[in-house]
């Protein structure tokens, strides 16, 4: 039965693509079967990895049909992709579609229920931005994941954007969506600490704020993700990034290290699994 995993955030640039595909990657080198989908009209993480075998549909079929056939790639790593064919907003058609009936923004929540069978994760990416595409997905979603890096700017809109949204898709008076079960966990997970006093008080910050609210909604993970050039690098090569390094000196941890790390947070049973790849 497949986990579903969303990377959400209302601001752009911070790291939820890199995360996605680098998460995606880890799983899949723990012998995971992963699928990544992406709902950005960037579609940077369709281009993340090389597709060794492309599909002939995508995403605009999987939200508009409610339908997986044909929409499936493969890329060179062992992750299988749906990657994002629409143009968006302008002359687009995912959007227009969502917004003909409520109905519509559950066709991907019942898309992927057909996949639940096939795969151990799957692995979602998202616009920088709030919008129905962003709430199909999230409504589909059993967690959400928010990189939040550790500067005033992008940790006061992390509170005041993406939690927010995600509190407006709460019916009045409960904790429940419009599916009649709880809004998904929202993982923040520290993206790009640096080694300075203002990164460590943000990070004391998020901590002491969601620890204090204590509705459940957002947990702040132990993991945290520094500041280093691997993960520009290795994007840069079309590698993930624990590939392009295991191993590293000194005290900050390598990609290696770090990503597994994360996905041994969200999913516990991974642990003692060790990623092997060719």
């Amino acid at each position: 039965m497949a986990k579903i995993y969303t990377f959400i955030s209302t601001k752009g640039g911070v790291g939820k693509t890199s995360l996605s595909a680098n998460l995606a990657a880890i799983m899949a080198d723990m012998g995971q079967r992963v699928l990544m989908i992406d709902t950005d009209p960037a579609a940077n993480l369709s281009k993340f990895y090389p597709v060794a075998y492309p599909a002939t549909a995508g995403l605009t079929k999987l939200v508009t049909q409610g339908s997986h056939k044909d929409c499936i790639g493969k890329t060179g790593f062992g992750l299988d992709l749906v990657v994002m064919d629409d143009k968006g907003d302008k002359g687009g058609v995912i959007l227009p579609f969502l917004r003909e009936s409520t109905s519509h923004i559950l066709y991907l929540r019942h898309a992927l229920k057909g996949l639940m069978d096939d795969y151990d994760y799957i692995i979602i990416d998202t616009q920088g931005a709030a919008g129905l595409l962003q709430e199909a997905v999230i409504l589909a979603s059993d967690e959400l994941i928010s990189p939040v890096p550790p500067n005033y700017l992008d940790s006061t809109e992390f509170v005041s954007g993406t939690v927010a949204m995600l509190r407006g898709l709460q019916m009045p008076g409960s904790k429940k969506t419009i599916t009649g079960e709880p809004l998904p966990i929202c993982n923040a997970v520290i993206n790009r600490m640096g080694r300075t006093n203002d990164a460590r008080e943000v990070v004391s910050w998020l901590r002491k704020t969601f620890d204090e609210q204590g509705d459940g909604l957002v947990r702040v993970l132990n993991t945290i993700v520094p500041d280093i050039s691997v993960y520009n690098k290795s994007a840069g090569a079309s590698l993930p990034a624990h590939r392009y390094e295991p191993k590293r000196r000194g005290a900050t941890a390598s990609a290696l290290d770090t990503m597994v790390e994360l996905a041994i947070e969200l999913q516990p049973r991974l642990t003692g699994v060790t990623p092997q790849w060719q």
